[in-house]
């Protein structure tokens, strides 16, 4: 066997590995939903004043973290949204989502903003926004794995 059969060997073993990974990277709904309802908490957080804006901020970190120990038990791994490639631009949309909607509501809002019913619109909207691209990041992960493993 040659070095360029070795290689050939090593691609396709890699390609085989990546079009499994593709296949497991399969989350439940819940599991989207967590994430924009995480978003969702951030927000509302927002309208509770300091102390209570940092323990709803520190709910969404515990949460974050039961998640990826949920992950590394049931799947053997954890995906934590940065990944190169057409994913990012999603995780930063989500980013840029979570960030302004927040700074409206703690800055663009009258107090007391949970009385007011853009606000509840605007939480809707977040947490059914974050869901979406959720799901949306691992169809479009999936693909680039796929594209990768042919």
């Amino acid at each position: 066997m040659t070095d360029i059969d070795e290689a050939r060997a090593a691609m396709a073993e890699i390609r085989a590995t990546e079009q499994r990974l593709s296949q497991r990277m399969q989350w439940p709904f819940w599991r989207h939903l967590a994430a924009g309802l995480a978003m969702g908490v951030l927000m509302v957080g927002q309208t509770l004043g300091d102390g209570a804006s940092i323990f709803a901020s520190f709910g969404v970190i515990l949460l974050a973290l039961y998640l990826r120990n949920h992950d590394m038990k049931r799947y053997g791994m954890f995906v934590s949204g940065w990944a190169r490639g057409r994913t990012m631009w999603i995780s930063f949309a989500l980013l840029a989502l979570a960030v302004a909607a927040c700074l409206y509501v703690r800055l663009g809002m009258a107090e007391p903003q949970r009385e007011q019913p853009v606000f509840w619109v605007l939480l809707a909207v977040t947490v059914a926004g974050t869901t979406a691209a959720s799901y949306l990041w691992q169809v479009v992960y999936q693909r680039e794995l796929r594209g990768k493993a042919q």
